[in-house]
């Protein structure tokens, strides 16, 4: 093998490992979201409208209520400002046009308040739940 022939191969391999590396980067790109403050999204995917949404600290007094409409099948975007002093847990409560009320976590551990929680609602309450929060 010639010296050309080496640093060719080297070359290539080097591309190769650095697509590689930014594939995974990303494909995990939502990891990098537990950094930003936290984001919980609600889907509503019920037959009513949401017509109340509260979150808030559990075991707390801090609390944040919003009363903006969320149709069927629009979604609300709630960035609670909160402050919390080592571990917490943050809670997600909403009303329907029903008068019915669904609590649910939206962000079952945190330290830091940073992360993103998608939360689905359909007639029968909380259809999913996914949190990726820190």
């Amino acid at each position: 093998m010639t010296r050309k022939s080496g640093f060719i191969i080297m070359a290539v391999l080097a591309l190769m490992t650095i697509g590689l590396a930014l594939d995974a980067v990303r494909v995990n790109t939502d990891n990098f979201g537990y950094f930003l403050p936290l984001k919980v999204t609600l889907h509503n995917e019920s037959d009513f409208d949401v017509v109340s949404i509260e979150t808030g600290i559990q075991s707390g007094s801090e609390k944040q209520v919003i009363t903006k409409t969320v149709k069927p099948g629009a979604k609300a975007i709630i960035k609670p400002n909160f402050h919390v002093k080592g571990e917490g847990a943050v809670y997600l409560k909403y009303t329907d046009s029903r008068g019915n009320i669904t609590e649910t976590s939206a962000c079952g551990y945190t330290e830091s308040m940073s992360g993103r929680t998608s939360i689905t609602i359909d007639n029968d309450g909380v259809l999913e739940n996914e949190q990726k929060c820190y």
